[in-house]
């Protein structure tokens, strides 16, 4: 049923990329690129997955998430302060994945995906090498590059506090270099990170993120399994 429901998703998202003109693309992360892995998670250890998910959208959608997060912020009594996903215990994270699939099931044109690397299998030479944005650009790429090959305009936003510091420009380059040259696209590319804090989408994305991460980090899968038929997604190392 799921698989039947990917495809169907998936042959509406390629039609509603065919009319619009201007995409934004926003992404986030949730665990970390530390390579402590024999210690527990938050207690001398780093996290056992990494997971970057992106949302795109048309650039006139964006209202949509912002009607979104204006009720959400109303059922919480006005309260505007940033909410992570790593905030929301299980229960919670199911009530929202829900919230989530019924905004994008009225909108087919808004694509979520994400990308998880198994880091105990990652190559001893990438993990020693101390360039964690190789991973982390490389991921990014992988998740994007193939929905963007065919638009003609995209704005790529992620959360300017969670991209690498080696991976301020260099994720950018990776990007275009692949689309231009290498995939033969001619979608004209824009790059400005923003802070999740006064940007709702990158909130958004950050949940999504989260609920992704947190399946394969704690076998916590209830929210996760709730977005998967919209879900598109890599796994690395597996």
């Amino acid at each position: 049923m799921i698989d039947w429901l990917k495809t169907s998703f998936s042959f509406m998202r390629e039609l509603a990329l065919a009319y619009c003109m201007e995409y934004d693309v926003y992404f986030d992360e949730s665990g970390d690129l530390g390579w402590k892995l024999n210690h527990p998670y938050r207690k001398g250890g780093s996290s056992q997955f990494f997971t970057i998910a992106y949302l795109i959208l048309p650039t006139d959608k964006n209202k949509h998430i912002n009607r979104f997060f204006k009720k959400f912020h109303k059922d919480r009594n006005g309260k505007e302060k940033e909410i992570k996903g790593a905030d929301f215990r299980n229960y919670r994270a199911k009530t929202m994945a829900r919230t989530i699939m019924g905004l994008l099931e009225w909108n087919n044109d808004m694509i979520i995906g994400a990308v998880t690397v198994k880091k105990a299998n990652v190559p001893t030479r990438l993990v020693n090498s101390n360039n964690d944005n190789v991973l982390y650009d490389h991921m990014v790429q992988l998740g994007l590059c193939s929905k963007l090959i065919n638009l003609e305009k995209v704005n790529i936003i992620p959360d300017q506090r969670s991209v690498p510091s080696g991976s301020q420009n260099s994720c950018s380059d990776l990007i275009k270099r692949k689309l231009w040259i290498e995939l033969g696209s001619k979608v004209e590319i824009t790059y400005r990170p923003e802070e999740s804090q006064h940007n709702e989408r990158l909130m958004f994305i950050d949940w999504i993120a989260n609920f992704v991460w947190r399946n394969y980090e704690n076998k916590s899968m209830e929210a996760y399994q709730i977005l998967q038929p919209r879900l598109g997604e890599d796994l690395l190392y597996f």
